[in-house]
């Protein structure tokens, strides 16, 4: 009897508890219910004691954490009013001179562009559907948050320059990317479809300075995007195709990269490092061909400059043009007599030519064309020779450029006495 009074009991203690137990998840269920009232009025309370931050700060928590109210365009108008208000309580410090926080005020209008953004997106969205079922459907927020976006438009500009002086570049180019990227935003056209926007035409100038902010602070993507109306700068355009193709180069586009150098080549010759970047990625990219036509394209446009005779030099012995090269470098000795490198390429020239004809030379000593062929073969010995000397005359300490081309010529030559002069040089 005493065993099933306590039995009986634990079942009633079980079935309390239990109860109690999915009384208290009911109860967290119903409080974690997204109820939208409980949201405004937390905020309207928020907004009628002058706590703007308070009344922003209960929409985004409920953005944040309910579904409902991410999508609610309603809750968005709402932080736009919050915003608002912020925005002019700090431009009254401003005015009145009385610590006003500057980049506060600035990061308060960029985020009323994207809270306003986001909020024309949701109605239209909203709209879609209506009249997709057939609905009629007219926007009733967009025409108070555009209002609020335009009273501010200038300060979007002006923070972009705000930070650019202070060389703060990613944010510089967060204002100007906003500013840029709403100048044709459907919220600001009316219903004829004409734009409401009264921006000076400044798009050339507000490009270049998105372009030099994203360049600056590695925003390759963010150069890409603004370039080709920032060419039209004429006295920006080469900075801006220089930035423009190192930033294709960071992004692996090798096509656009190409075409922006080839452009900057073509307008600006002058300007070395367009020359110098294709010269490099064409070698790199064994295209020597491709090398080759600009150095002889800078030659036409210089033919007295001995550097761009030498460049082409090197280029036509990469691509095996050995009579060519020797033309090239003969020049280079005739603009600068003393030109210890070019007499070394020649020298490396009639070496090479007498090397070739050597290891063809299977003439037996007795046929009457030996001597001949040993003739040839040794006036190219000569040459290569004197070219070395000469190398060696104007640029003595600079070794590489003669002592192994002079060690095998005096050796071919069977001049002992000059190659055992070499013998001093480690």
């Amino acid at each position: 009897m005493k065993a099933s009074f306590f039995y009986v009991f634990f079942l009633l203690l079980m079935v309390v508890s239990t109860a109690f137990a999915q009384g208290a998840s009911n109860d967290k269920k119903e409080s974690d219910e997204y109820k939208k009232s409980v949201i405004l009025k937390a905020y309207r309370s928020n907004m009628k004691n002058k706590n703007y931050a308070g009344a922003r700060k209960e929409l985004d928590g409920a953005m944040k954490k309910y579904q409902e109210a991410a999508n609610d365009a309603h809750l968005y108008k709402y932080k736009v009013d919050a915003l608002t208000q912020l925005i002019v309580a700090e431009n009254r410090k401003i005015y009145l001179n009385s610590r006003p926080d500057t980049v506060s005020y600035f990061n308060y209008v960029y985020e009323l562009y994207v809270t306003g953004l986001l909020c024309d997106s949701l109605e239209q969205n909203a709209m879609e559907e209506k009249r997709s079922l057939g609905k009629k459907a007219k926007p009733k927020l967009r025409n108070e948050v555009r209002v609020s976006m335009l009273s501010y438009r200038k300060n979007v500009l002006n923070a972009g320059k705000y930070y650019y002086k202070k060389k703060d570049y990613p944010n510089a180019y967060k204002f100007f990317d906003m500013y840029a990227r709403t100048k044709n935003s459907e919220i600001f056209i009316d219903k004829d479809g004409t734009s409401l926007i009264t921006d000076p035409d400044d798009m050339k100038e507000v490009a270049s300075l998105a372009v030099l902010s994203a360049y600056a602070s590695s925003n390759y993507q963010g150069v890409t995007t603004y370039l080709d109306e920032s060419l039209k700068v004429d006295g920006l355009k080469p900075q801006m195709l220089e930035l423009g193709s190192k930033s294709a180069a960071e992004l692996g586009d090798t096509v656009r990269m190409l075409e922006l150098l080839e452009s900057g080549f073509h307008a600006y010759p002058d300007i070395e490092y367009f020359f110098m970047t294709l010269i490099k990625f064409y070698n790199d990219s064994g295209e020597y061909d491709k090398a080759l036509q600009k150095v002889q394209a800078m030659i036409e446009l210089y033919p007295e400059k001995r550097d761009y005779w030498y460049m082409a030099g090197k280029e036509q012995m990469l691509l095996e043009m050995y009579n060519e090269a020797l033309v090239s470098f003969e020049r280079c000795v005739e603009i600068e007599a003393d030109d210890a490198e070019a007499y070394s390429s020649i020298g490396n020239i009639y070496l090479h030519d007498a090397q070739e004809m050597y290891a063809r030379f299977d003439v037996p000593i007795t046929d009457p064309a030996y001597s001949e062929r040993k003739e040839l073969i040794d006036a190219l010995y000569e040459k290569a020779c004197r070219a070395f000397e000469h190398a060696k005359l104007f640029d003595e300490n600079n070794k590489e450029l003669w002592i192994s081309g002079l060690r095998e010529t005096y050796f071919k030559l069977n001049r002992g006495k000059e190659l055992r002069s070499l013998e001093k040089y480690k």
